[in-house]
């Protein structure tokens, strides 16, 4: 099991590339595309919420069990 450290540094990473992932989806860059219509609007979304989310998790779990230095 991974201890909270190394998920941590995971999802900081994970995080970083969705970041990513969203930026070329609102630049145009990247089109996410379904029965020929265009739903990387939808997709910025739900990534946004997805992210701030996972977040909220890790905040809250850092509240319960602070890391240690």
């Amino acid at each position: 099991m991974e201890t909270p450290a190394e998920i941590r540094q995971r999802w900081s990473y994970l995080r970083g590339l969705l970041i990513e992932q969203l930026s070329r989806i609102e630049d145009g860059t990247y089109q996410i595309m379904s029965d020929n219509k265009d739903v990387g609007v939808e997709a910025i979304y739900q990534l946004r919420d997805a992210i701030r989310d996972f977040d909220d998790l890790i905040a809250g779990s850092e509240a319960r069990f602070p890391p240690k230095a």
